[in-house]
C-alpha cells in the first residue's frame, strides 16, 4: 500500500468537512484552521506521506514526535444536584421551589476526556478509514444505524469529501424505525408490544480492543486467499500506528481517569474525538448484535452506536409478577445468554465483556392492544413535528420571549393544579431553536438589538446553567454579533468568566484545573468562532500567524448560513461577511474554492456570479458558475438539463 498525492488531499477534505458539521468540539476546528494557515502547510500534509510510506512508520521520529504531542480535553458532562433542582424539595414543612441556580461553587459530577492531538494523527486515523476501517463498515447489518460510511469509500477511485452519512436522518431512522413497527403490531396484528430502551455505560472507556483481531478480520475481507508470506499484521502499517495513538493517549489520560473513573481498566478505552473511533466502536458490538437478532429475534432491534432500543412482541403485561423490567430482562436477555444477570445494579454484556447496562436507566414501555396507544401516536407526532422543524416557522412564534421556550414545568398529576408543579427544567432544544429563530431574523432585517432577549439570556446563563449550556455559548455570541450588540456580547462575557471560576471537581485540584482551563478555552473560540463573521481586526497577510478568528475565517471554518450574501466567503472579500452589499468587486479565492469544507450547490454559485460583486473574467455568469461549482465540488453538475439559448453579445457580457 503506498499513499499518494491524491490520496492525502482526499484524506484533508474529509477531515476538514467532518470538522466542519462539528458542533461542540471548537479545539479541533483551531487545530485545523491553524494547520491549514500555516505556511508550512503543503510539506506538513508530505510528512504525513512520508512516514506513512517508510518501512516502518510507528518507529520514525516524525511519528513519535506527534505522538508525545497527544493530549486531552476535560470537559464536564453533569453537576451535582445542588439545594436546587428540577424536581422541588419535599418534606414535612412542604415542598420547596427555587428559580435559584447561582451558588458559590459548582461541582461537577461527571466529566469527559476528549481527545488532542495534532492534525497529523487525524489524518492517519483518516487514511486507515480509507485504506482499511471501511472494510469493518460493510460487515455490519442494517441494524447498526449510528455512525455508518458513505458509500463512497468503498470506491478505490474516491476523491470526495464524504466520510459518515448525515447523522440526524441515521438518528431519525433508528428511533422512527422502531416506533413504526411498535405501532404496525398494535394497529394490524393487534398484539401487544414492549419497547425496550438500553444503554451501554461509559461505552468508549470501556472498549477493549484486540487490535491483531481486527488486522486479520480487515485482512481476511479484503483477501480471499490468505498471503503466508506476510501476518495480516505485518500488512496493516495504518492500523498499527492507530494503535499507538490509543496507546499514548490512554497513558496520558491515566493519572486523571483513575480519580475520575477508577472502575474503568487502564487498558480499555479509545479516545473521544478521534474520527476512527465511532467506526471502531460500532464494530465492536457485533456480536451482540447478532446475539440479539439469532436468540431474541425481535420485531425490531436497532442500535445507534450504545443507544440499543428493541420492539418485542409480548402476550402479557410484564408488571403482573413482581419488577417488570427486570423480569422482562431476565426473560429476554439473560435467559438467552446476551447478559449476566444483574449485580451491582448493572447487567455485564456477555460477548463482548467489561461492558455494562445500568439497570437503573433500563426503559421498559408496554402496550397493550385493547388499550389507546394515543401516548404513542403523540409521541411519534411530536418527533416529526421536531424533525420537519424550521427555522422561521411558525411565525408567530418568533414574538415570543426566551422565558416563555427556554423553560418548562414539570408536573405530577394534573397541569391545572398549582399544587401539581415538582419543579421547573430548561428546555435546551427550544432555547437553541429560538436562538436560531432569532439569529437569522435579524440577518434577513435591519431591526436594532432587543434589549429584552439580550437581558433574557443573561438571566437564562445564570449560576449552573452557564456551565450545563457551555455548548450554547458560541450560538449566543453569534447571535449578539448578527443582532449589532457589542455592549450585550461584553457583558455576557464577563458573567461567563466569573461563573467559570466557580467550578470543581470535588476534593480533586488536577481535575478543577483542567475544567476550569478547558472552559476558559472554548469561551474564547465561541468568541473567535462569531468574530470571524464579523470585521477583522487588522488585514490578513498570507505569511502572517493568524489569530484563532483570522484562522477561522481563512481556513473557511466558519457556519456559512450567517454569511449574508451567498458564497461571500469563498471570495477575497475581506469585511462583514454579514453585510448586505459589497464596495468594490471581489475575485473569487481558489484556494478556499479547492478545500471547500461543504457540498455547494450550484444555485449559490449563480447567485454569486449574478450578483454583480464578483469578476466573472469575461465569462457568462452560468459558465462561471458551472467553474467554481466543478473546483469546490471536484465533479460536474447532475441532475440539471441545459437547454440551448441564443445569447447576445450584450447579454453574454451581463452574464446572462
Amino acid at each position: 500500500m503506498i499513499i499518494e498525492d491524491e490520496h492525502l488531499t482526499t484524506a484533508y477534505r474529509k477531515l476538514k468537512r467532518l470538522v466542519y458539521y462539528d458542533k461542540t468540539d471548537l479545539n479541533l476546528r483551531q487545530r485545523l484552521a491553524d494547520f491549514e494557515c500555516d505556511p508550512n502547510f503543503n510539506e506538513r500534509l508530505l510528512a504525513v506521506k512520508k512516514v506513512i510510506n517508510s518501512d516502518d512508520p510507528f518507529h520514525e521520529s516524525v511519528f513519535t514526535g506527534w505522538l508525545n504531542e497527544i493530549s486531552f480535553r476535560v470537559v464536564p458532562k453533569s453537576l451535582e444536584k445542588g439545594r436546587t433542582s428540577e424536581n422541588g424539595k419535599a418534606d414535612s414543612g412542604g415542598k420547596f421551589i427555587s428559580n435559584v441556580t447561582s451558588e458559590k461553587n459548582y461541582d461537577v459530577e461527571k466529566v469527559n476526556y476528549f481527545f488532542d492531538g495534532p492534525i497529523e494523527v487525524h489524518l492517519v486515523a483518516m487514511l486507515w478509514i480509507m485504506f482499511e476501517g471501511q472494510v469493518l463498515d460493510t460487515q455490519l447489518g442494517k441494524e447498526c444505524y449510528g455512525s455508518r460510511l458513505d458509500t463512497s469509500l468503498g470506491n478505490p477511485n474516491d476523491s470526495s469529501a464524504g466520510l459518515f452519512l448525515k447523522y440526524h436522518e441515521l438518528y431519525a431512522r433508528w428511533r422512527d424505525s422502531g416506533i413504526r413497527k411498535a405501532k404496525q403490531l398494535l394497529t394490524e396484528e393487534h398484539t401487544n408490544v414492549c419497547i425496550l430502551g438500553l444503554d451501554v455505560q461509559e461505552y468508549y472507556y470501556h472498549i477493549r480492543l484486540d487490535f491483531n483481531v481486527i488486522a486479520q478480520f480487515i485482512h481476511e475481507a479484503i483477501f480471499e486467499e490468505a498471503d503466508q508470506s506476510e501476518s495480516a499484521w505485518a500488512r496493516s502499517k495504518l492500523l498499527r500506528c492507530l494503535e499507538a495513538i490509543c496507546v499514548a493517549y490512554r497513558k496520558k489520560i491515566a493519572p486523571l481517569l483513575q480519580l475520575t473513573h477508577h472502575h474503568v481498566p487502564l487498558d480499555a478505552g479509545i479516545p473521544i474525538g478521534l474520527c476512527s473511533s465511532p467506526l471502531l466502536a460500532n464494530w465492536y458490538l457485533r456480536d451482540f448484535d447478532h446475539a440479539v437478532k439469532t436468540q431474541v429475534r425481535p420485531a425490531y432491534y436497532g442500535r445507534y452506536v450504545d443507544d440499543i432500543l428493541l420492539v418485542v412482541p409480548t402476550p402479557e403485561d410484564p408488571s403482573k409478577t413482581g419488577s417488570p423490567v427486570a423480569n422482562f430482562m431476565d426473560r429476554i436477555l439473560v435467559h438467552a445468554g446476551i447478559l449476566h444477570a444483574p449485580k451491582d445494579d448493572r447487567y455485564e454484556i456477555t460477548e463482548p465483556g467489561n461492558l455494562f447496562l445500568q439497570q437503573s436507566k433500563c426503559i421498559l414501555q408496554y402496550f397493550d392492544a385493547k388499550h389507546s396507544i394515543a401516548g404513542l401516536e403523540k409521541f411519534q407526532k411530536k418527533l416529526e413535528e421536531n424533525g420537519s422543524d424550521f427555522l422561521l416557522m411558525p411565525v408567530d412564534e418568533a414574538d415570543n420571549s426566551l422565558e416563555d421556550v427556554a423553560y418548562e414545568l414539570l408536573y405530577e398529576g394534573s397541569v391545572n393544579k398549582f399544587r401539581s408543579v415538582k419543579g421547573m427544567a430548561e428546555n435546551r432544544y427550544e432555547l437553541a431553536k429560538h436562538l436560531a429563530r432569532q439569529t437569522i431574523l435579524h440577518l434577513l432585517t435591519d431591526d436594532p438589538p432587543d434589549p429584552k432577549i439580550s437581558l433574557g439570556l443573561r438571566k437564562f446563563f445564570k449560576g449552573k446553567n452557564a456551565i450545563e449550556f457551555h455548548d450554547l455559548w458560541e450560538r449566543v455570541f453569534t447571535f449578539f454579533l448578527i443582532a449589532d450588540d457589542p455592549k450585550a456580547e461584553k457583558a455576557f462575557t464577563k458573567h461567563l468568566q466569573s461563573e467559570i471560576k466557580r467550578v470543581r471537581f470535588k476534593d480533586k485540584p488536577s481535575i478543577t484545573k483542567h475544567l476550569v482551563n478547558n472552559l476558559e478555552a472554548h469561551l474564547t473560540l465561541c468568541l473567535a468562532m462569531s468574530g470571524a463573521l464579523g470585521e477583522p481586526e487588522m488585514p490578513l497577510l498570507e505569511n502572517d500567524r493568524a489569530t484563532s478568528k483570522d484562522a477561522f475565517r481563512r481556513a473557511n471554518l466558519i457556519r456559512h448560513h450567517f454569511v449574508r450574501m451567498p458564497l461571500l466567503n469563498y471570495t477575497s472579500y475581506s469585511g462583514s461577511l454579514t453585510t448586505r452589499s459589497v464596495e468594490k468587486m471581489v475575485e473569487s479565492d481558489h484556494g478556499k474554492l479547492g478545500l471547500s469544507p461543504r457540498y455547494v450547490n450550484f444555485d449559490e454559485c449563480l447567485l454569486l456570479a449574478k450578483s454583480g460583486d464578483v469578476k466573472l473574467n469575461k465569462q457568462p455568469a452560468f459558465q462561471w458558475a458551472q467553474d467554481i461549482y466543478r473546483v469546490i465540488n471536484r465533479g460536474e453538475i447532475e441532475g440539471i438539463e441545459w437547454d440551448s439559448i441564443s445569447v447576445s453579445k450584450e447579454e453574454s457580457n451581463d452574464g446572462l
